[in-house]
């Protein structure tokens, strides 16, 4: 991705090419309203002839595996065949385009089709996905790739799974996730909530309250008569995870069948002792935010399917407020404002804005992208989340104006939810891997930042730093709240920090949240979208024939892997790693080198942990891209 029209800008006059910059890089407030976004997206904005290869790779092995599940066994004698045949037919019936680029890529793959078949690997789709989407845009996604997508899921399965066995069918070329082996299993639900796809939760509580009355009997079931939930309170094991946000929230029907969005308060907490491998356990979970019949305190105790059907509700509304929340307004949304206000305040060569570009390739493309397509009508985000369409861009609403800039540093965020105390909290990978890449992040920040503003007086009088400050955070601008000091930027302390965020935001913290959608979130079994039973089944005995209706039908299970797996496989670029010779000033190259030894040691450090504690590699400097970019 190029990002680059600034770029071509800098030999310009500073205020002509700031201009120029503002035409292309203007504000929509109504794409996802009121949020702030980018209007058309700059040509220098799109993406790149790389990033689009990477994609179509993925789409291979996506397409290979859902075309072999839908319509393999036809009378081939082959999966190649299948292939082979499934690409004639939709050329056939004008599925796919057949634009110069198409026709130039058809004419070398289809001979190699009819004579010599298809390569094992099927790396020939590479090549067609990559001139068919290269040629035009991402708006294939939504036109020609959709009429290839309508071929593709005819015939696939459908209805409610009798057992877990029927989703591992969907996965005939590509294997069936690792989830799959231990997702019912206590410790791996409670681990999710520190290592999971959301790990973002969980706070730390010294009693439950009335809205949530757990009681010591249901306590100590499950951590023994030799502990108490009063003690475990004062002594800071006690941790809730409450999706009330949910309360009220309406239930979508998209593309037809009735979907349910739940509200669960979840309680656990970590053992008594002082070893530092504790593991977090769950204790309770009560389905609504008002206790009594309709929603009753469920334990492990409560029977199997039962224990099972409140820890899917959890893990539904832990999805649901991921995808809109975590994930797109508190990532993608919150730095593309930061992205519209450097381009159009800040000058080319500006050391700021130098710094801060290489952390935005593709950020406005992905985003403008998934505002036409993802969370459209119809799109992903309405046929596989619970309510519907119009509550999940609500969600992402509240979810970016209630996140005040300066309350979301990353050691703020831990202590505001108690968790930042490694001896209460001890297993809480997470928290202990983002912190460490948030300090070398910071470390490098500072460095770099200390060249060009030795004092704060030279950040109190840099009028463009000062009018990006403002435009961040301005009604007509970014509108990201509680973004300065006193709506200035005045210390250089205060810029680090602020800069730090950003950077970690669109590097750690979206890998944080990205990149587990394929392997814990793609597994409907483990983690569905939507729920397809009412939290009221709770109510009476459940069966395992309720627990299965519950979780997501075979068509929208696949569907639900297919987009996921997209999103959590292209890892464009990485942190750290600047285009050769990016930094032109000779100062910047130790403490970029520094930077980078510093991930390095990240890296080591973290491998390291993972020989002691089930794995979490979410947070490897060599896993983390420099941009948030898919």
């Amino acid at each position: 991705m190029t990002a680059s029209s600034p770029d071509n800008l800098i030999s310009l006059p500073i205020t002509q090419s700031l201009e120029i910059a503002r035409q292309e890089y203007r504000y929509n407030y109504s794409h996802i309203p009121p949020l702030a976004m980018v209007d058309e997206l700059p040509p220098g904005e799109k993406f790149s002839t790389s990033w689009y290869f990477l994609l179509a790779q993925q789409l291979r092995m996506i397409f290979v595996n859902t075309l072999i599940t839908n319509r393999g066994n036809r009378g081939s004698k082959s999966v190649r065949d299948d292939v082979k045949l499934f690409i004639l037919e939709a050329l056939f019936k004008g599925a796919i385009p057949l634009n110069i680029s198409i026709i130039a890529r058809l004419l070398q793959i289809i001979p190699q089709f009819l004579i010599k078949g298809i390569s094992k690997d099927f790396h020939e789709l590479d090549d067609l996905f990559f001139s068919i989407l290269k040629d035009n845009g991402v708006q294939i996604l939504r036109d020609t790739l959709n009429r290839v997508i309508e071929m593709l899921y005819e015939g696939q399965p459908t209805g409610h799974v009798t057992n877990l066995t029927e989703y591992e069918k969907l996965f005939p070329i590509i294997g069936v996730p690792a989830i799959a082996k231990t997702f019912q299993e206590d410790e791996v639900f409670a681990y999710m909530r520190v290592a999971g796809y959301n790990p973002v939760m969980i706070e730390r509580v010294t009693s439950t309250s009335d809205r949530f009355p757990v009681t010591d009997e249901h306590y100590q079931a499950v951590m023994g008569s030799d502990d108490s939930l009063q003690a475990a309170g004062e002594e800071g094991r006690l941790y809730l995870a409450d999706y009330g946000i949910f309360a009220g929230a309406l239930n979508g029907t998209h593309p037809k069948a009735q979907k349910y969005v739940y509200a669960p308060l979840a309680l656990f907490a970590v053992p008594k002792g002082s070893s530092p491998d504790r593991l977090l356990r769950p204790i309770a979970i009560q389905c609504g935010q008002t206790p009594g019949p309709d929603y009753p305190i469920i334990t492990p105790n409560s029977g199997k399917y039962t224990w099972l059907f409140a820890k899917t509700i959890v893990q539904i509304a832990d999805a649901n407020f991921h995808e809109p929340v975590t994930h797109l307004a508190r990532t993608h949304l919150f730095v593309g404002a930061f992205v519209m206000a450097t381009y159009r305040q800040l000058p080319g060569t500006h050391p700021l804005s130098l710094l801060l570009r290489p952390h935005f390739v593709g950020t406005l493309a992905i985003n403008d992208a998934a505002q036409r397509i993802l969370i459209a009508r119809g799109g992903g985000v309405d046929r596989l989340l619970s309510s519907t369409i119009d509550n999940s861009r609500v969600l992402a609403v509240k979810g970016l104006q209630s996140y005040g800039f300066n309350g979301a540093m990353l050691p703020k965020q831990f202590e505001q939810r108690g968790v930042g105390d490694r001896n209460l909290l001890p297993v809480y990978p997470y928290r202990d891997d983002a912190l460490l890449v948030w300090d070398a992040i910071h470390q490098w920040v500072a460095d770099y930042l200390k060249l060009y503003y030795p004092t704060d007086k030279e950040i109190q009088n840099d009028a463009a730093l000062q009018s990006w400050a403002a435009e961040v955070q301005a009604y007509e601008g970014g509108r990201i709240s509680e973004f300065g000091e006193d709506g200035r930027i005045q210390t250089r302390e205060y810029l680090v920090d602020a800069v730090t965020l950003i950077i970690f935001t669109a590097s750690a913290q979206h890998a944080a949240v990205n990149f587990p959608q394929k392997d814990l979130m793609g597994y409907a079994g483990s983690t569905p979208l939507a729920g397809y039973l009412p939290a009221s089944t709770l109510q009476g005995e459940v069966t395992e024939e309720d627990y299965f209706n519950l979780l997501s039908p075979l068509d929208q299970s696949q569907r639900q892997y297919n987009l996921l797996a997209l999103l959590g496989s292209v890892y464009f670029n990485k942190l750290g790693e600047y285009p050769q010779g990016y930094f032109t000033d000779a100062r910047v190259k130790p403490f970029l080198q520094g930077f980078q030894e510093n991930l390095q040691q990240v890296e080591n450090t973290i491998n390291q942990r993972n020989l002691n504690r089930p794995p979490y590699e979410y947070l490897l400097p060599s896993k983390i891209p420099q941009s948030i970019n898919i």
